[in-house]
């Protein structure tokens, strides 16, 4: 998991408090926390690219699948295809994608104001698929222009 915006908190007590800062999974391919599991604080292979992307995505103001998104795109290096892996559902089975083209459009050029290369992505090679279901004018037009 990496925290995706900035979170301050006061510990003014000896009393515990519980936090809930903005997070996104950083490995792809691992199962859902339960309660059951525990984290350790380390340093990412991918600290750089994270570093410069977290405040680009603070200053984007996105959805969290958007956020989730660019974060897999540093983290996993994801496709538009493993990207699908996030659904949502109304009743806990079954759902749809939660990362369309629109979300994996604002995440590649979130990447991209960051300073982090996104044509060196997998992404990137998936360039058209999102381009053909993106609705947004504006960002349909930066992602054409974009080489």
């Amino acid at each position: 998991m990496v925290t995706t915006a900035e979170n301050k908190f006061q510990l003014d007590t000896n009393e515990w408090k519980n936090v809930l800062p903005e997070a996104a999974c950083a490995n792809r391919p691992k199962d859902i926390p339960s309660g059951d599991d525990t984290f350790t604080v380390q340093r990412s292979p991918k600290q750089a690219e994270l570093m410069k992307l977290m405040p680009a995505l603070d200053k984007a103001h996105v959805s969290k699948a958007t956020r989730q998104a660019a974060v897999w795109i540093i983290t996993d290096n994801a496709d538009y295809n493993d990207l699908g892996i996030l659904v949502v559902s109304q009743f806990g089975f079954g759902g749809s994608r939660a990362i369309n083209e629109n979300e994996t459009a604002q995440a590649i050029k979130i990447v991209n104001d960051a300073g982090i290369d996104i044509t060196h992505k997998m992404i990137w090679k998936d360039k058209q698929i999102v381009l053909n279901g993106l609705k947004d004018t504006d960002l349909r037009n930066w992602l054409k222009a974009k080489k």
